[in-house]
C-alpha cells in the first residue's frame, strides 16, 4: 500500500497542486490558524477546515503510488468543481510546513462528503438540518446588517470570498435562494473592492433587500409558519419525490427554447422550455448537476418535435412550471397546424402582458421574470432601445443586449412576426421582453425560430476536470434608461418613482449613514407628489433616527413597497405606425421615417458612431438607391449590386425593366465581377422569369467552379418553374425541401456531439437558402466554437449577406484571436460584399497576414476598387507601400481609369484639390496606361498644372 510522502517546499507542492492560486489561499487558511485536529493514518491526511457555516469542512488528501498522485477531498462545494480546494490545499501546506503537527491514528475519521464508500455516520435529524438553516438566516441577516453599515466604498479585498464562502454554506444547508444570492452578491462586491467592471448600485441594494426579506421569510418558516410549496421550492428547495409531484397529462409540448448554463455555485444547468399547445401555459425540464460530473448523459433538446400526450410530475413552482416528463408520443414535426394553435393561445396583445406581471409581481419572492407568449406584428428598431409592438400600436421594450441583434435579423428576414416567446420583466420603468423565440409567416407558411446564442452556453476550461463558474450578472448600465424612456414615451410617474428608487440605491451602497435627512428630503417630496404618502413618510422618519443600524429594517421596508409601486405604475408605451416605415429587406422590422436620405457611405459612417442602427441604414440605403432610377441600377453594379443588403432590392427594382433587365443580368453574370454582383443577378433572372431567364439560369448550374453560386442558380430555376406551373407547385416544392432539411436541422441543434451536429451542418450547406435559418441559429447558439465555425463558413457558402457584421467584427477583433479572423477572411472573400471590403483593406494595409487578406480580396473583384480608393484619400502614406500600390494593379486599366477620372471631377473646386490630384497620380502610376491618362487629365486643370511638384510627378509618367 502507499505511504504518505514528505513533501518538501514549493515545488514538492506544486507538483501536486499546479494551481498556485489556490496554492496561496490554502497557506492564507493555515497561517491564519483555519486548520484543526491534523491526522494521519496510512496512505491518507485529515483536518477539520473552518468555514463560513456552523460545522467545519471535513478535508483529507489520499496519496496513490506516483509521485504526483494525490487526491483532495473535502465537504465544501468548491470540492465538487475542482481536483483541489483551498482546504485540500491548505491540508497540503500544513503537511509540507509542519508534518509534525499531525497525529497518527490508530483508524480513519470519518471521510468528508463526496468520498465515496459507503457512509458510516448517522443521517441528519431534523433538528440537526433545522438548526444549520438556522444559523445560515442568522448569518445572512448578520452580513447584510454590516453591508447596510459600511456600505462598499470600504470593503477589504477579502469580503468577496467570505461572502462567496458563505453561499457554499448555505447552499450545503439547503437555502437554495440565498445561496444564489450570496454567490451574485460576491461577484458584485468583486467589482466594487477592486474598482473595475460595471457595479451597480439598483442591482446591489436588489439583492440585498432580497436576501434580508427571504432571512425573515425563512426565520418564520423555522419557527412554525407552513410555507405554500412553490415558496419551498423557490426560496429553500428540496428533493421532490415522485409521490410530492403533481401528476399532469394531455399535454400537448413544443419546445421553443434550449439553453445549457453553469450557475454561480457551479452546477450545470441544461433546459428546454416548452408552450402547452392545450392550455398556452408555460413549462420546463430542467437537468441539474454539478458542473463538473462527467458520468452522466447530457439532456437533449426536443426541437422540432411536438410532445403529445406527455404525462409526468409537475413540481411545485411559478411559472415555466418544471416537468419530469415520463412518457410522449414523439415524432409529429411541429408543422403548420401545430404553429397556427401556438399563435391561438398566445396573449393577444402587450396589455394582456402587462396585466399578468402585474398579477405574478404581487408575490414578493415571485421571480423577477414571466413566461409569456404574445401575438405582435413589428419590431421596432429607432432610438435607444428597440420595442416589439402589437397590432394597437402598444410596445414592449428589449433589452439593450448587442448579441440579440444578428439572431433577431436573422429570424426576420423576408418573414412577417406574428408572435414572440420569452420573459417578460421591469428593467427601472421599462417593462422589458427578453426574447426566447419568434413565429413568424413566410411564403411557406408559419415557423418557428429560436433566438439562441452561444452566450448561453458554458465557457469551456482551459484546464480539465475544472468548469468556470460565470462571472456575477453584470447589469446593464442604467445611466441612459431614463432618456430612452422618456423619448419612447414611457410612464412619467414611473419614470419618477424609478429614479427615487436608484437614488435611495446609491445612497444605501455608500452605507446607511447616507441616508440622512438632508438625503431623503427631496425624494420624500417626490415621493408625496406621486400619491405615496405612507412610504414616504416612513422615509423620513427612519432618516431621523441617529443610529444608522435602526434604519435598516424600515429602508429595505420602504424599497421594497416602492419596488412593488414600480409594477403597478409601469404600463406599456403608445407608438405612432403612421411615423414608420418598413425595412426593405425585413418588412417586420420598422424604424422612424427619417427626414433626409443619406448615402449608403454616409449612413454605414453614421452607423459606426452609433447614430444609427442597422435597420436605419439599410432603410436609408433603400431610399437612396430607389432615388436613383431602374435604369441607373441596371447600368452600375458597384456598389449596389455588390451590396448584400441592398440585392433583392435592386433585383426587385431591375426586373421591372422587362429586357433592359435581362441583358444588365447577363453582363453581371461575367467571371470577372464579385460573387455578390452574379448573386444579384441570378437574383434579376429569378424575379423576372420566362423562357429567356430560365434558359440563362439552366446556363449557369453547369458552369463555374463555384458550387454555392451553382446551387444558388438551381434553387431559383426551380423557384421559377414552380411559380410558373401555379401555386400547387410552389407549395409541393417548398414542402420537399423541408422534408430533406427536417432530419439534418434536428440533429444540427439536438446532436449532443459536436462532431455529430458539425456533420449536420456541413450537409445541410448542400441544401442551400432552405437550410439558412438552423445554419443562423447553429451560428449563434451552438457552445462548441468549432460548430460554430462550420456554421459560419457554410453560411458563406450558401450567400448569406445577413452573417456579413459578424465577420467583419471578427476580423476587426483580429489582435484577440487570431484563428477566428483568419476564418472571418476567407468567408469576406467568398461573400463577395462590397461592405466587406475595409475591413479586409485595413487588416491588409496592417501587415496582418497579407497572404491570407491579399487572396480574400482578389475573390471581391471590382467590388474592392472604390474602397480601395477611400483608403488612399484618407491614408495617403499607406501608398508608400508597395503591396498597397500592388492592390490597384490587379484591375483594369480602362476600370481604373474611368474610377480616377470619376473622382478627379468630382473633386475640382474642394479645398484639397492638390492632395487628392498626388493620390490619384499615385494610384495611376500602378499602370503605363493609366499613369499617361491621368497624368494627361490633371494637366489640364490650371490649378495643378502650376504646383511645381505635381506637374514634375505627372511628366514622369507622359
Amino acid at each position: 500500500m502507499a505511504e504518505v510522502r514528505p513533501v518538501i517546499g514549493l515545488g514538492g507542492m506544486t507538483e501536486i497542486i499546479s494551481d498556485k492560486a489556490e496554492l496561496q489561499k490554502g497557506a492564507e487558511l493555515f497561517d491564519g490558524k483555519q486548520l484543526s485536529n491534523l491526522s494521519r493514518y496510512e496512505n491518507r491526511l485529515f483536518a477539520d477546515a473552518a468555514g463560513s457555516g456552523a460545522t467545519p469542512y471535513k478535508v483529507s488528501l489520499v496519496f496513490g503510488e506516483a509521485r504526483s498522485d494525490v487526491k483532495g477531498r473535502c465537504s465544501c462545494m468548491a470540492a465538487r468543481s475542482r481536483p483541489f480546494c483551498k482546504h485540500a490545499a491548505a491540508l497540503l501546506v500544513a503537511w509540507a510546513r509542519a508534518p509534525q503537527a499531525f497525529v497518527t491514528a490508530e483508524s480513519a475519521p470519518a471521510a468528508p462528503a463526496g468520498s465515496g464508500g459507503a457512509k458510516k455516520s448517522v443521517k441528519k435529524g431534523k433538528a440537526e438540518t433545522g438548526d444549520l438553516m438556522k444559523a445560515g438566516v442568522a448569518q445572512v441577516s448578520t452580513l447584510v446588517r454590516e453591508l447596510g453599515l459600511s456600505g462598499v466604498a470600504s470593503l477589504g479585498a477579502e469580503r468577496p470570498e467570505q461572502v462567496r464562502a458563505l453561499g457554499e454554506a448555505l447552499r450545503a444547508n439547503g437555502l437554495r435562494r440565498l445561496a444564489a444570492r450570496a454567490v451574485e452578491l460576491a461577484g458584485l462586491l468583486d467589482a466594487a473592492a477592486s474598482r473595475t467592471g460595471t457595479f451597480e448600485a439598483p442591482v446591489y441594494t436588489d439583492l440585498v433587500a432580497d436576501m434580508l426579506l427571504t432571512a425573515r421569510k425563512v426565520e418564520k418558516h423555522l419557527g412554525g409558519e407552513a410555507l405554500e410549496p412553490r415558496h419551498v421550492e423557490e426560496l429553500i428547495g428540496r428533493t421532490w419525490t415522485k409521490k410530492d409531484r403533481a401528476p399532469v397529462a394531455g399535454l400537448k409540448l413544443v419546445e421553443y427554447a434550449f439553453s445549457a448554463r453553469v450557475t454561480p455555485d457551479r452546477f450545470m444547468v441544461r433546459e428546454s422550455r416548452f408552450v402547452d399547445l392545450a392550455s398556452g401555459s408555460h413549462y420546463s425540464e430542467k437537468q441539474i448537476l454539478p458542473a463538473n460530473l462527467k458520468t452522466v448523459a447530457p439532456k437533449t433538446s426536443h426541437a422540432g418535435a411536438v410532445l403529445d400526450g406527455a404525462h409526468g410530475g409537475q413540481y411545485p413552482g411559478f411559472a415555466p412550471h418544471r416537468l419530469d416528463l415520463e412518457s410522449w408520443k414523439d415524432g409529429a414535426p411541429v408543422d403548420r397546424a401545430a404553429l397556427e394553435r401556438l399563435v391561438e393561445v398566445a396573449l393577444p396583445d402587450v396589455g394582456a402582458v402587462m396585466a399578468a406581471f402585474q398579477e405574478h409581481r404581487k408575490d414578493v419572492f415571485a421571480p423577477d421574470l414571466l413566461p409569456v407568449s404574445v401575438r405582435v406584428e413589428t419590431l421596432l428598431a429607432s432610438g435607444a432601445r428597440s420595442q416589439f409592438v402589437d397590432g394597437s400600436g402598444r410596445g414592449l421594450f428589449l433589452p439593450v443586449d448587442p448579441s440579440l441583434e444578428e439572431p433577431l435579423s436573422t429570424a426576420l428576414e423576408d418573414a412577417k412576426l406574428v408572435a414572440v416567446l420569452g420573459d417578460v420583466g421591469l428593467e427601472a420603468a421599462l417593462p422589458t421582453l427578453f426574447p426566447s423565440a419568434v413565429v413568424v409567416r413566410t411564403p411557406e407558411g408559419l415557423d418557428l425560430r429560436t433566438l439562441g446564442r452561444a452566450e448561453d452556453a458554458p465557457a469551456s476550461p482551459r484546464r480539465r476536470g475544472r468548469v468556470r463558474a460565470p462571472a456575477a450578472p453584470n447589469a446593464l448600465p442604467r445611466s441612459g434608461w431614463a432618456d430612452a424612456a422618456r423619448a419612447a414615451g414611457a410612464s412619467r410617474a414611473a419614470i419618477a418613482l424609478a429614479e427615487v428608487r436608484d437614488e435611495l440605491a446609491d445612497a444605501f451602497a455608500s452605507g446607511l449613514s447616507a441616508v440622512s435627512a438632508r438625503t431623503v428630503e427631496p425624494l420624500v417630496s417626490r415621493l408625496k407628489e406621486l400619491g405615496l404618502e405612507k412610504p414616504g413618510a416612513l422615509l423620513e422618519a427612519l432618516a431621523q433616527r441617529p443610529d444608522p443600524a435602526e434604519r435598516l429594517d424600515d429602508f429595505i421596508k420602504v424599497y421594497q413597497v416602492l419596488g412593488i409601486a414600480l409594477v403597478r405604475l409601469s404600463g406599456a408605451v403608445q407608438v405612432d405606425l403612421s411615423q414608420l416605415e418598413a425595412v426593405p429587406t425585413h418588412p417586420s422590422i420598422r424604424v422612424q421615417r427619417p427626414e433626409e436620405v443619406l448615402t449608403p457611405g454616409e449612413a454605414m459612417v453614421r452607423r459606426a458612431r452609433g447614430e444609427l442602427t442597422r435597420y436605419e441604414a439599410a432603410a436609408h440605403a433603400a431610399r437612396y438607391y430607389a432615388s436613383l432610377g431602374a435604369d441607373v441600377l441596371a447600368r452600375e453594379f458597384y456598389p449596389t449590386w455588390s451590396d448584400g443588403a441592398a440585392s433583392a432590392f435592386v433585383a426587385r427594382t431591375v426586373a421591372a425593366l422587362g429586357e433592359g433587365a435581362l441583358g444588365a443580368a447577363k453582363s453581371a453574370l461575367g467571371e470577372h465581377h464579385s460573387r455578390m454582383v452574379r448573386r444579384t443577378a441570378i437574383r434579376v433572372l429569378g424575379v423576372l422569369g420566362g423562357v429567356q431567364a430560365r434558359r440563362e439560369l439552366d446556363a449557369v448550374t453547369r458552369r463555374g467552379h463555384d458550387m454555392g453560386l451553382r446551387l444558388f442558380a438551381k434553387e431559383t430555376l426551380e423557384d421559377v418553374q414552380a411559380r410558373e406551373t401555379g401555386e400547387a407547385a410552389v407549395l409541393e416544392l417548398a414542402r420537399r425541401r423541408k422534408e430533406k432539411a427536417v432530419p439534418l436541422m434536428q440533429a444540427a441543434l439536438s446532436e449532443t456531439t459536436k462532431d455529430s451536429r458539425g456533420a449536420a451542418v456541413a450537409m445541410l450547406a448542400d441544401l442551400g437558402t432552405v437550410a439558412m435559418p438552423v445554419l443562423r441559429q447553429v451560428l449563434h447558439g451552438d457552445p462548441a466554437r468549432e460548430v460554430r465555425r462550420e456554421a459560419a463558413e457554410a453560411l458563406a457558402r450558401v450567400g448569406d449577406a445577413e452573417v456579413l457584421d459578424r465577420f467583419i467584427v471578427m476580423v476587426q477583433g483580429r489582435g484577440h484571436d487570431d484563428v477566428e479572423a483568419k476564418h472571418a477572411v476567407y468567408a469576406l472573400g467568398m461573400l463577395g460584399d462590397v461592405r466587406g471590403a475595409e475591413a479586409l483593406l485595413l487588416a491588409f494595409v496592417d501587415g496582418w497576414k497579407p497572404g491570407v487578406v491579399a487572396e480574400a480580396m482578389r475573390s471581391l473583384g471590382l467590388a474592392l476598387l472604390q474602397p480601395a480608393l477611400d483608403l488612399a484619400e484618407k491614408r495617403p502614406e499607406e501608398l508608400e507601400r508597395k503591396a498597397f500600390r500592388g492592390v490597384f494593379e490587379n484591375f483594369q486599366p480602362t476600370d481604373l481609369a474611368r474610377a480616377l477620372e470619376a473622382r478627379l471631377k468630382a473633386s475640382l473646386g474642394q479645398p484639397d484639390l492638390l492632395a487628392r490630384a498626388a493620390v490619384y497620380l499615385k494610384v495611376a502610376a500602378s499602370s503605363a496606361v493609366v499613369g499617361k491618362h491621368i497624368a494627361q487629365r490633371l494637366m489640364e486643370v490650371p490649378a495643378l498644372a502650376e504646383d511645381k511638384a505635381l506637374a514634375k510627378a505627372a511628366k514622369k509618367l507622359l
